[in-house]
């Protein structure tokens, strides 16, 4: 199965019949995140491929300096200790990036400028397991965005990461990601889905949904409901 086909099809099955689908091969929550890890918005759906990124709190004092000279601080910043291409030059259809910064809650790593660079780039959705701020311009932009927490500061002089934190594994939720394992999320939180039997847990997730769907029809139309 193509990648693009297999993560078309992702799209389309629940969490929930993913998880109960990983419970078959014995995969018993074990890859389950965190509850505390949740969704921007109602709607926000996603599935792909991770592509991580492995952050640290930064330990250096800030300087004293004026608001320009912090200006250039902030740029330079951004280019040597934090710079974010080194990530989305990586990422494009198919790939979720998947950031591992709980220890910095307060800082909204993800923001509507870059899920704007994210979503033009095509990619699918967005896991940070730390602060995402403009959330409602997130939202207004339909980006998929899941996260713990609403960081409203900035990530100059406080969060860094280099091309070694790029494509490693990362714990997201309490749970392993590594590059290339499937990354499921939906109203009801986030799953990961080892690379390596992802097919096999796809085919047993369409089963599910398809067993719930035909038990579920009588009912729906009883009660004059448009199906699913």
């Amino acid at each position: 199965m193509g990648a693009n086909q297999l993560i078309a099809r992702f799209k389309r099955v629940r969490v929930a019949d993913v998880v109960d689908a990983l419970d078959r091969f014995g995969y018993h929550g074990s890859t389950l995140v965190s509850r505390d890890i949740r969704p921007l918005y109602p709607k926000a759906k996603l599935a792909g491929f991770a592509v991580t990124v492995r952050t640290r709190r930064a330990q250096a004092e800030i300087p004293s300096m004026s608001p320009e000279e912090y200006d250039r601080f902030a740029e330079e910043w951004y280019r040597l200790r934090a710079n974010y291409d080194l990530f989305l030059s990586r990422a494009g259809p198919g790939a979720v990036i998947v950031v591992e910064a709980a220890h910095s809650p307060d800082v909204g790593f993800w923001g509507s400028t870059v899920a704007l660079v994210a979503k033009a780039k095509g990619v699918e959705g967005v896991v940070v397991d730390g602060g995402v701020r403009d959330a409602g311009e997130i939202e207004k932009i339909d980006f998929p965005t899941f996260f713990r927490s609403h960081g409203r500061t900035e990530v100059v002089g406080r969060l860094e990461f280099g091309s070694e934190d790029v494509d490693v594994p990362v714990v997201v939720g309490g749970v392993t990601v590594r590059p290339g394992d499937v990354v499921v999320g939906d109203y009801d939180g986030v799953v990961v889905v080892p690379r390596e039997i992802a097919e096999k847990v796809l085919e047993r997730a369409e089963r599910q949904l398809e067993a719930d769907r035909a038990s579920q029809r009588p009912y729906l139309e009883k009660l004059g409901l448009a199906p699913w």
